[in-house]
């Protein structure tokens, strides 16, 4: 099973960065102004584009590209000189960190209100968790990005605005500086982790095997987490792997409003300064760990429902 989805993910991978690479080539502008200025003659361009190998056909451009990504090599931004492995390797990190913090946000709040909306569905615990959800599905998150930032930060101010500082320097302040941005972040998700489960659940407990669990003198506690809810997290597991793409997308806005260092960031600055190796090298980036992290979750099926394992 392994083997044949490793496969697959190669054949996706291929075809993931060779129309991030196509796509972007696309873009309006051209780079040898980016690094010569507006005042250069066309002969200056001209020779430029040929050291670059801007000319060259573009799956001639995408081979070489793909053989130097092969070795880690991305290029070297035409903007600040810098390879775009060691930026994207710098502001990763911040990244990484905002996704998990948010995904525990959202997994950690779900699951008991998703378990409690099911337990006792049409009463008034699961319409006021129902109106919950719908508030923050409705709710842009830049939306509630400048809510939070207006109570915690402005009217409270117990939380910071903007403002970034890193694990290895103090870990109390890098808790404090993502905890209203993976809140932000990880509404949007709660709300759609917590109505899927609730459905979910409660399908799960009409099932026989619950019937049986029931007369023969189970608490209901014991049957909610233990018997109903693993069967029912598959769906939740799928959306948590789709999902990362809107959360993915979403770091974009959030490391941009609360001022965070991260790719997402970058690529938003890169994209102002037209810094198109900036760019492709963030958007193959975000594409390949969004292939990675769905490939992740069809191991974890395998894990959850062993049905699926030996099928």
């Amino acid at each position: 099973m392994i083997l044949h989805r490793l496969v697959r993910l190669l054949v996706v991978l291929l075809v993931v960065t060779f129309l991030s690479f196509a796509l972007l080539s696309l873009l309006p502008g051209d780079p040898t102004t980016q690094i010569l200025g507006v005042s250069a003659t066309e002969e200056a361009r001209a020779q430029l584009r040929q050291e670059l190998g801007l000319d060259d056909p573009l799956f001639v451009r995408y081979a070489a590209w793909l053989g130097a990504l092969v070795t880690g090599d991305l290029g070297t931004s035409y903007i600040t000189s810098v390879p775009v492995t060691e930026a994207l390797v710098e502001r990763l990190p911040v990244t990484i960190e905002l996704l998990i913090a948010a995904e525990i946000v959202a997994i950690g709040l779900a699951v008991p209100i998703g378990v409690a909306a099911a337990r006792r569905a049409g009463g008034t615990a699961d319409q006021a968790l129902t109106a919950l959800c719908f508030a923050l599905l409705s709710t842009p998150v830049f939306v509630l990005g400048v809510l939070l930032i207006l109570i915690f930060a402005v009217n409270w101010q117990v939380l910071p605005a903007t403002g970034w500082t890193p694990i290895s320097l103090d870990l109390g302040w890098n808790l404090t500086s993502v905890l209203l941005p993976a809140v932000t972040l990880g509404c949007g998700q709660l709300a759609v982790y917590a109505r899927l489960l609730r459905a979910d659940m409660i399908a799960t407990l009409q099932e026989d095997y619950i019937t049986l669990a029931r007369a023969r003198g189970l608490s209901p506690r014991r049957i909610l987490w233990r018997h109903a809810l693993r069967p029912s997290a598959i769906s939740l597991i799928t959306a948590i792997g789709l999902n990362l793409g809107a959360l993915i997308g979403g770091t974009v806005i959030i490391e941009t409003l609360f001022g965070l260092p991260g790719v997402g960031r970058l690529i938003v600055d890169s994209i102002f300064s037209r810094d198109y190796l900036t760019v492709q090298g963030g958007v193959v980036l975000i594409s390949v760990g969004y292939v990675l992290v769905n490939f992740a979750v069809d191991l974890v099926y395998a894990a959850v429902d062993p049905r699926i394992r030996y099928a």
